[in-house]
């Protein structure tokens, strides 16, 4: 999936963990949030798996559940 720049609208560079914007300079992160109440998720990632946990709600989310968002680093 083509991540886009909030600000400029123009492509991002990933870097890890991060994604570059050229024309403004800035990095950004991925920040997940609980579909349900609505709490910062935490990104959990081993051999190959991708999860979300949800410290509010004490449950693991699924993809389906999880509203993300580009936020600066």
């Amino acid at each position: 999936m083509e991540r886009l720049c909030p600000i400029h609208g123009t492509a991002l560079a990933s870097r890890g963990k991060l994604w570059h914007c050229a024309e403004c300079d800035a990095d950004y992160r991925i920040r997940g949030l609980c579909g349900d109440c609505g709490a910062e998720l935490e990104h959990l990632a081993a051999c190959g798996a991708s999860n979300w946990w949800c410290n509010a709600c004490n449950e693991l989310k699924s993809k389906s559940r999880v509203k993300t968002e580009l936020v600066k680093a």
